[in-house]
């Protein structure tokens, strides 16, 4: 396992960086949900539709929830790319015993009232249209072995409308139902959240 290795000169760097090749690519970026952070650890749950994904989290990281980052990474991706880990990502590898341990250390991860765990439950990539998205059990392991933390879903929507660059709509719900955690039902919540997402989405072409 790949763990991570936060570098503060790395993240300064890197959030300069980040801002800028979002800001040339994407004509705006909006938070739309009511969420207000507090003294608890945060486990994100975005959609996973894209090579953006990451950027997308830690821009949302920066512009509302203000946690120290970490992202959960295929350990084959972040052998490439290891500066990841300086700016918190961690590896999971395809066998039973590398998932476990990834897991424990994601669950210590949440542990840490400062901190926040990107982890994506789909394991794969599906387009950001798909309204039926399959999660594996790691999540269910997480929620499970931690406690005092919040659960944040998200869904990540681009759009171009009228305009040669898109726009980013980051839509945000909590998941509150976490003392009695079952994977099929936050499964189907999930879903209907990223249906309404979409549908709300819609509208703003239409307005």
């Amino acid at each position: 396992m790949i763990k991570p290795t936060h570098n503060a000169l790395y993240e300064r760097f890197f959030n300069a960086y980040f801002n800028h090749i979002l800001k040339r690519n994407f004509r705006e970026i909006r938070i739309e949900g009511d969420f207000i952070p507090d003294n608890r650890s945060i486990l994100l749950v975005p959609n996973h539709f894209s090579w953006w994904d990451g950027f997308f989290a830690w821009k949302l990281n920066t512009m509302l929830l203000h946690k120290k980052f970490y992202l959960m990474m295929l350990e084959s991706e972040l052998a490439k790319h290891r500066f990841f880990a300086k700016l918190g990502a961690f590896s999971i590898a395809p066998t039973s015993k590398g998932m476990l341990e990834s897991l424990r250390f994601a669950t210590e991860v949440i542990k840490q009232p400062n901190n926040l765990l990107v982890f994506y439950p789909q394991g794969k990539l599906y387009s950001q249209h798909h309204m039926a998205l399959e999660f594996q059990k790691g999540i269910e392991r997480i929620v499970e072995q931690s406690d005092n933390f919040r659960l944040l879903m998200c869904a990540n929507l681009i759009d171009y409308f009228a305009y040669p660059k898109p726009s980013l709509t980051i839509y945000l719900q909590e998941y509150d139902r976490l003392a009695d955690f079952n994977l099929t039902q936050f499964q189907l919540t999930y879903n209907l959240f990223l249906k309404q997402s979409i549908h709300k989405q819609d509208k703003i072409h239409r307005q």
